[in-house]
């Protein structure tokens, strides 16, 4: 099995547990499962996911786009959170 398709076998949580730190991987987990599930999640719906602040869960987000598995499509105000894996 090549490298590539044994990465897209993977989940964004078992890749992301590895790549970031454990607590901050805890802080990110509902946002990360809720991608997940869906495909990709915008600003509001994280924050009602993880019920933190916008402030907050633009600094999560940022950190998830920053691992290089998660991109960001669209303007500030109407982003688009999806899997890059």
């Amino acid at each position: 099995m090549s490298e590539v398709s044994a990465k897209n076998e993977r989940s964004l949580s078992e890749v992301l547990s590895e790549v970031l730190k454990p607590a901050d991987f805890h802080k990110l987990e509902k946002i990360i499962q809720y991608i997940e599930k869906n495909g990709k999640i915008t600003p509001k719906e994280a924050e009602s996911v993880s019920g933190r602040s916008t402030a907050t869960v633009r600094r999560y987000l940022k950190i998830l786009v920053e691992t290089g598995y998660v991109e960001a499509e669209g303007s500030t105000n109407n982003s688009v959170y999806r899997v890059n894996i």
